[in-house]
């Protein structure tokens, strides 16, 4: 799910005197009501070329129209957007996970992951970046460092019952299917209607990983 910015960001972090205009009020407000993705990126498109704006609120109408972008599935703009808001605002989070969101639906693992990473650098009590890096991590088979990232989400969200099916997969591949089955029981708990639909994804990986371990 792509990260909207928050009315807190515009409140809190905009200097005092900072360029506003109205394109790219309503790039942003628009973004939040949800109204056609091609109609805020005209908004956000004459903001930016206005050359009024600067600092936060140039980086956030970047991110907007990045958001926007990423909506109608045009992830290469998407990620050109991201990168300008990080351009303008190193320390924005956010920026960095929606560009490792990007990058990891056009099959840019690594790109992806290092976004994830520096996310979680800037904010660390986040779930969301650990749990697709994460993924991530399943994808490139460094199954290690996808226990760690999913013993994170857990710790900060407990009931996260995905977290446990996915740590419980890493595992398997690790020849670890006790504390695997262990992670399945605990999400099968939390949420029972996973087991309908994960239990045929936990058999396919064991008799994948025993097969492996044959040969």
């Amino acid at each position: 799910m792509w990260r909207i910015v928050s009315i807190l960001i515009l409140l809190f972090a905009n200097p005092a005197g900072a360029k506003w205009n109205n394109d790219a009020e309503q790039c942003f407000r628009l973004i939040a009501k949800g109204v056609d993705p091609d109609v805020r990126i005209g908004y956000c498109d004459r903001a930016i070329k206005s050359g009024e704006l600067s600092g936060v609120n140039l980086g956030v109408t970047y991110y907007n129209r990045g958001i926007a972008y990423a909506s109608l599935g045009e992830r290469e703009k998407a990620i050109r957007d991201f990168s300008e808001t990080i351009e303008q605002q190193p320390k924005n989070a956010d920026a960095y996970y929606n560009r490792g969101l990007a990058n990891a639906q056009l099959g840019k693992t690594e790109a992806a992951i290092e976004d994830y990473s520096e996310s979680i650098r800037l904010e660390p009590k986040d779930a969301e970046a650990p749990y697709n890096r994460g993924l991530a991590y399943l994808r490139t088979e460094k199954y290690e460092y996808a226990v760690r990232d999913f013993s994170e989400v857990i710790r900060i969200q407990p009931r996260n019952a995905e977290a446990h099916v996915y740590r419980g997969i890493a595992r398997l591949y690790q020849g670890k299917e006790k504390e695997a089955d262990a992670d399945f029981q605990k999400a099968f708990q939390l949420n029972p209607g996973l087991k309908k639909k994960i239990q045929p994804i936990i058999d396919e990986t064991k008799a994948k990983t025993k097969k492996s371990s044959k040969e």
